[in-house]
């Protein structure tokens, strides 16, 4: 599909086309009215889904890191901000807060072998860092997960260290994902000719991962900085199997070679978009109630039906949103608290985006006393709201009232085998300490009618429920806004994993 600017900026500035409309009162009402029924005034289900449908339209391909297509969205929610006469956070370019990234564009061809055991791009081994042209041959050291606990300098320099992937059995596929360049750094300060991993994780299979990894990725600039253009070469092994390891411990030392050709990276930025709603109390607008969706896509893929592009209407233009009504209602209507908005980049590349600002906040965290995320991988009961880490805050009983307001229940993770509370942008803020659910669609099982839209091309805008989505985004500005609200700000509750991080970051 050819990228059309002019098109692009048309549709930009017709979305932007629901700027407040000035009004004259002539009277006061009868009665006060409240919260909710002012929500679901200010709140219309044609904003709703026009909002949705710029976002998930074709026109922006799926919205990836680095394309024009999410250039175009960011500009839009900026210039919704605007409209509504939001404010820009201090230190940032106006609503932008610029992410620094490497973009690498996976190998077009390589080859890979271990010892006698020879692998093919993408179906045996994947890459994950490194150059271009032949590898340096040399012999394999053989470790369990290649922890800092197992690593000696003396036995590293100068071979290939193959282990597991991940750092235990424990690992969740995000951890996987990341301690490999944790590896990375201590193999290359100590002479390592590269990593190889053997993945064998069942959390993501080996297809679903090579369809990831075979893309474009991305990784904080930052991280790269001290590993020069190309860092020490990191390969996955499919090992699905999981004998791949034994059978190496039987050859005689073993070696490693392979080349590798078509890769190629580039230094680019890509925006979080962030603006502040001042509150009202003389002190409590000094405490900042942060409402976050990442607004980012996986962009287009393998066709499906003849289908390539990923539109990401349920994950997450759902949320993103949610994220601009939220911005709407307390333009108009601000709580005690401030209110800061942040759309995410580069979620779908690791949770980068909220990562960055974590790292690089433009206020204290400190002051920062909750952080309700919205995110979703789609719905299976739309009488539902899962908020993922309900039960986790003292905002719980909270976050119930503002869904029953809108006829809707909230529930607790149906699926924490799988993780979700650490798998989006809530947790870097739940690292720090600050009390950080997620607010999910109605989803009582990972069953076949999410996995269906889940990073899938079906994800569209004309699949989507909106009454429902319309309550849904109701009780997301109706919570929001009673914790923003509330005489207390709301922490951790007794005993989660996450209290003594609060503890420290509060002084409590």
């Amino acid at each position: 599909m050819k990228n059309n600017p002019l098109f692009l900026i048309g549709l930009l500035m017709a979305g932007c086309a629901t700027a407040p409309v000035q009004q004259t009162i002539t009277e006061a009402p009868a009665a006060p009215v409240s919260s909710s029924d002012l929500i679901r005034s200010t709140i219309d289900q044609a904003e709703v889904e026009r909002h949705i449908r710029f976002l998930a339209a074709d026109e922006l391909a799926g919205r990836d890191v680095g394309t024009p297509g999410l250039e175009v969205a960011a500009r839009y929610m900026a210039e919704y901000f605007r409209s509504y006469g939001l404010q820009p956070l201090p230190g940032l370019e106006g609503y932008f807060q610029q992410v620094p990234f490497r973009q690498t564009k996976s190998p077009q061809q390589g080859q890979l072998t271990i010892g006698t055991q020879r692998f093919a791009l993408n179906e045996g081994f994947l890459m994950r860092d490194g150059a271009n042209g032949p590898l340096q041959q040399g012999p394999v050291l053989l470790l369990d997960y290649g922890t800092e606990a197992e690593l000696k300098a003396d036995q590293v320099k100068g071979k290939w260290v193959l282990a597991r992937a991940g750092k235990s059995p424990q690992s969740t596929s995000r951890e996987v994902f990341f301690a490999s360049f944790e590896k990375q750094k201590q193999l290359q300060e100590m002479g390592a000719l590269g990593l190889i991993e053997l993945y064998t994780s069942t959390q993501l299979p080996w297809d679903q991962m090579s369809r990831y990894l075979t893309g474009t990725q991305l990784q904080p600039l930052a991280d790269r900085a001290a590993l020069g253009p190309a860092g020490l070469p990191i390969f996955w092994v499919n090992d699905a199997s999981g004998n791949l390891m034994e059978r190496l411990r039987k050859s005689k030392q073993p070696t490693v070679s392979g080349t590798i050709s078509g890769r190629s990276d580039r230094a680019i930025n890509s925006p979080n978009v962030v603006a502040l709603i001042e509150g009202t109390d003389p002190e409590l607008k000094q405490e900042y109630v942060l409402l976050s969706a990442h607004y980012d896509h996986v962009g287009i893929g393998q066709p499906i039906e003849g289908d390539s592009i990923y539109n990401g209407a349920r994950d997450n233009a759902i949320g993103t949103t949610a994220l601009m009504m939220a911005a709407r209602y307390f333009a108009q209507n601000p709580p005690k608290r401030s209110v800061i908005i942040a759309a995410w980049t580069a979620e779908e590349k690791g949770l980068l985006g909220s990562r960055w600002f974590v790292e690089h906040p433009p206020v204290p965290l400190r002051q920062i006393v909750y952080n309700l995320n919205i995110d979703g991988a789609g719905y299976n009961d739309t009488t539902k709201v899962t908020v993922i880490g309900l039960e986790r805050t003292e905002a719980e009983d909270d976050l119930m009232a503002a869904a029953q307001a809108f006829g809707l229940e909230a529930i607790k993770d149906p699926v924490p085998q799988m993780n979700l509370f650490d798998r989006s942008d809530n947790v870097h803020f739940a690292k720090a300490g600050i009390p950080a659910p997620t607010f999910s669609q109605g989803l009582t099982a990972f069953d076949a009618e999410v996995s269906k839209y889940y990073h899938q091309p079906a994800d569209e805008a004309e699949t989507i429920n909106y009454q429902y989505v319309s309550r849904y985004t109701r009780a997301f500005v109706l919570a929001a806004e009673k914790v923003a609200n509330s005489q207390q700000a709301p922490f951790w509750r007794s005993g989660d994993k996450y209290e003594q991080a609060g503890k420290a970051l509060y002084g409590r």
